[in-house]
């Protein structure tokens, strides 16, 4: 998949109307982008804050990896229910990976 593909994640229905993803991307993860990785997180947490994305995963095809730590502020644990409604579960990556059909894998892990 392109790279692009994950816009539609990152940023808002209307942004991307008004901008590529290509672009959106592109000044997004820009070298001289001033916005430094604790800004980048508040971002995300804004987004997760506001805009519901648990509709856009069951149009995830591929297998989801999802790891959560015990006092993640990002994705917390309770987040995992998200993650496998109406997907397989598998127990280990390797077997998310190399299974036929959506699969998602959830590790927990401690911090």
């Amino acid at each position: 998949l392109p790279v692009y593909f994950y816009s539609r994640f990152i940023f808002s229905e209307s942004y991307l109307a008004k901008t590529s993803a290509p672009l959106a991307l592109n000044l997004y993860t820009a070298v001289h982008n001033p916005i430094t990785l604790r800004g980048r997180i508040q971002l995300c947490l804004g987004v997760l804050k506001n805009v519901d994305n648990r509709p856009l995963l069951s149009d995830v095809v591929s297998p989801i990896v999802s790891i959560h730590g015990e006092e993640a502020s990002l994705v917390r644990p309770l987040h995992a229910k998200s993650y496998v409604d109406g997907r397989k579960v598998s127990k280990t990556i390797h077997s998310a990976l190399t299974g036929v059909g959506n699969r998602t894998c959830v590790v927990m892990v401690k911090g």
